[in-house]
């Protein structure tokens, strides 16, 4: 709850990195709120206030999964929203021509963007794909597998593209950035 604060409140691409990171957890924990505890609540130093502050939030996370049905897999309906809304905020972006430099940067990656597309066959959003890459990428490096110099150049452009469209969503969200989409 803490850490999810405090990305949203800087980063919508992290704050959805980790909050899918979350949900994984729960999985593995099997969606048990005392293996919950035990494993991730109770590595808060914390006043009792913020750690039942911080169950709560665990305990209306594994509601949501057991209501929408992802116990073994796919993402809680209000990131999936805010993955089409920053997906729709993308595309305005690069129809209005608001940030020709954030334009530059995903003209930099869409080849990349298309070769994941092939290989995967996924038929995601270009936002979703590259979140989604940004995520393997995680998980590869956590089970401390090989990744493939060009695959690592890829990933690190894929994070520059949406470290700078969470930028100018946060400016859009504080109202220093005016567009319609």
């Amino acid at each position: 709850m803490i850490v999810a604060q405090e990305k949203r409140k800087k980063n919508i691409a992290e704050y959805i990195l980790y909050l899918w990171q979350v949900e994984d957890l729960i999985r593995a924990m099997q969606l048990d709120m005392t293996a919950i505890e035990n494993t991730l609540i109770s590595q808060y130093t914390v006043d009792d206030k913020t750690k039942n502050e911080i169950k709560a939030w665990y305990s209306n996370l594994v509601l949501m999964m057991e209501k929408e049905q992802k116990q073994k897999n796919g993402h809680l309906q209000f990131l999936t929203n805010l993955i089409n809304d920053l997906n729709r905020f993308h595309i305005a972006l690069i129809d209005q021509g608001i940030a020709p430099q954030y334009t530059q940067l995903y003209n930099q990656i869409t080849p990349d963007i298309e070769l994941v597309k092939q290989k995967s066959g996924e038929k995601n959003s270009d936002i979703e794909l590259a979140l989604n890459t940004l995520y393997l990428l995680i998980m590869l490096k956590m089970k401390e597998k090989e990744i493939s110099e060009g695959t690592q150049q890829a990933v690190m452009k894929f994070g520059n593209f949406l470290g700078y469209l969470s930028v100018l969503y946060k400016s859009y969200e504080s109202g220093e950035l005016e567009i319609e989409f």
